[in-house]
């Protein structure tokens, strides 16, 4: 969420903004040259018009009509083409300024730590990556030239109304400073409906993200109702912050207006009594005139213009937060391991995921290479947490893990998990092809050996049951699959890319006995040369384990094989007890 300042405007936040733009900056002092080349125009038509009343028309030289009418036509005409020019060229620079941020923000993103993703609502960077991109995007499209445009056109206008007739137009700018006034208390009011609206679309994404991702729970549980008043309440509230901006923007039209309204009054006052006095002809009235709707409009502009200016900087310090934020994965070593056997030796380890509740206190765990081991325990007792620690998805606190003898904060990221396969309980299929699911779009692996692997896992039979085969879009999350399919299709993923340690974090606890039997040979299959991790719900399925380990609040209480452990009679046995008498 955004909170109000108070600051009217950051000019830091709009320099490091305008940085953005320095790649492109021919294109943008190109742009800079054509806004002043309208400014400049800006009084040319009018004077043209002045001209064809007070001169040509009065002496009957048709000629000089001709020649007036031609040239406003030809000015009219070399406006439009520069306006599209310098339109097409703001709008196409604001596009690769947000394609190089938007890529900036996800290459920051997808490089954060996963305790980062844990507290930050998914939702929320969604808005930070597409709505607050786009409404920066409008500060090079619409706001910072325009205002530049506005600005200069007032200055032009001015100047020559003065030079044109100075007393004339000190008397049709006395309404200026009420409008002065008037956009000062617009702007704070249209910026403080922005940041309002803003938030209330961070809040809204945030939920229907997380409404729309849990949504079977919804319906299981016939939620809908109360989901729906959550909704609404975030939906009006949404509303509102539309509606203040919408009464503001409401109010200070019509007062644009009405000023606009009392300058040609004072104008036609003023010019008629000047007229009949033969100080001020006709053809100057209708000059004025049309400068005073041409002041008055980029005015009414401005303050809009200026209202998208402040919101993108708004915006974009959103977004410089996020940029900001070190939540980045530390990775300073570039040692990669190799000849791997896979060995795991965790030395002292203590880790917790909120300070003063460890869930690891001087914690001891050695594996040896190319063992089976499994690795059970109660919910909470710390099983998932030991993948997380790792693959380095967070840092220890204390103590030190080593694989091979070597500490794997001293080896490469990229390195350690490529030598880690994991399959998860809950198997996240992106919304694609299986073929580029299986793949992960890693175009050293050939389509041979993907149907290979697919083979010996168990899968390719299902696979080439599916309409389109490897080319079946499996749709967000692969829900399209039944669980033991998706299941199988991440052996096939981790099969490819040939870790030397693989980690099944409970791979069979929520599938049917068919797909139960496919997978086991998978693993099987998988184990073969690899130090092989299981983290076991079904107790049944790891009795065949070199070793099975015991954790408990965060430590080994118990270690040895199935039977070992049975005639031990102590935490393992208990487990196997309670999970057999349930059946």
């Amino acid at each position: 969420m955004t909170n109000k300042t108070g600051k009217a405007f950051d000019w830091s936040i709009f320099f490091r903004l305008y940085k953005y733009s320095q790649p492109y900056k021919l294109w943008f002092f190109f742009t800079l040259f054509l806004v002043l080349a309208l400014a400049g125009m800006a009084v040319i038509r009018p004077e043209q018009m002045r001209s064809l009343l007070d001169e040509a028309l009065p002496s009957g030289d048709g000629h000089a009509v001709l020649w007036i009418s031609l040239s406003f036509l030809g000015v009219l005409l070399l406006e439009t083409v520069i306006q599209y020019v310098q339109t097409y060229i703001a709008n196409w620079l604001a596009q690769r300024i947000t394609l190089d941020l938007r890529s900036t923000i996800f290459k920051k993103t997808i490089h954060n730590k996963l305790a980062y993703f844990d507290k930050t609502p998914v939702g929320q960077l969604v808005t930070r990556h597409i709505s607050d991109v786009d409404g920066i995007a409008e500060v090079f499209s619409v706001g910072l030239l325009d205002i530049v445009r506005d600005i200069l056109k007032l200055v032009v206008i001015l100047g020559f109304m003065l030079y044109l007739d100075w007393k004339m137009a000190l008397v049709v700018m006395l309404p200026i400073p009420v409008l002065i006034w008037a956009t000062r208390l617009f702007q704070k009011a249209v910026k403080n409906s922005f940041q309002d609206v803003r938030n209330e679309v961070a809040r809204m994404n945030v939920f229907v993200q997380e409404h729309l991702t849990g949504m079977h729970l919804i319906q299981l549980f016939n939620n809908q109702k109360r989901e729906q008043r959550k909704f609404e309440e975030i939906n009006q509230s949404h509303r509102d912050a539309h509606i203040r901006g919408i009464w503001a923007y409401s109010v200070f039209f019509p007062v644009v207006e009405l000023l606009s309204a009392s300058s040609v009054a004072l104008l036609l006052w003023f010019g008629v009594k000047q007229s009949l006095s033969l100080d001020i002809s006709p053809g100057l009235i209708l000059e004025f005139s049309t400068f005073i709707t041409m002041m008055y409009r980029p005015i009414r502009q401005m303050a809009d213009n200026f209202n998208v200016l402040q919101m993108g900087v708004v915006n974009a310090e959103r977004v410089f937060k996020l940029i900001d934020e070190d939540n980045s994965e530390t990775d300073h070593s570039e040692s990669a391991l190799e000849e791997v056997r896979g060995s795991i030796s965790f030395q002292d380890v203590t880790f917790s995921y909120v300070d003063g509740q460890p869930i690891f206190e001087r914690f001891d765990l050695n594996i040896e290479a190319g063992k089976h081991v499994a690795i059970v325990g109660s919910t909470g007792s710390g099983k998932t947490t030991i993948i997380s620690l790792l693959n380095r998805f967070y840092n220890l606190d204390s103590g030190s893990i080593f694989i091979d003898s070597k500490n794997i904060n001293y080896i490469s990221l990229y390195s350690l998990r490529r030598t880690i396969g994991v399959v998860l309980q809950d198997v996240f299929l992106f919304s694609d092809s299986i073929r580029n699911n299986l793949k992960l779009y890693d175009e050293s692996i050939t389509d041979e050996s993907m149907i290979q692997a697919s083979k010996q896992v168990g899968a390719h039979d299902f696979i080439m049951a599916l309409p389109g085969g490897y080319d079946f879009d499996v749709k967000e999350r692969g829900t399209l699959l039944s669980t033991g399919q998706r299941q199988l299709l991440a052996f096939v993923r981790v099969f490819l890319q040939n870790p030397k340690i693989v980690i099944l974090d409970e791979a069979t606890s929520s599938v049917d006995t068919d797909s139960e039997i496919l997978i086991q040979r998978a693993t099987e299959l998988l184990s073969v040369g690899r130090t092989t991790i299981a983290i076991a719900h079904r107790l049944s399925t790891i009795k065949n384990s070199d070793v099975i380990y015991v954790l408990e609040k965060g430590r080994v209480v118990e270690s040895g094989s199935h039977e070992e452990l049975m005639t031990l009679g102590g935490h393992y046995c208990n487990l196997v007890e309670l999970q057999f008498t349930d059946k």
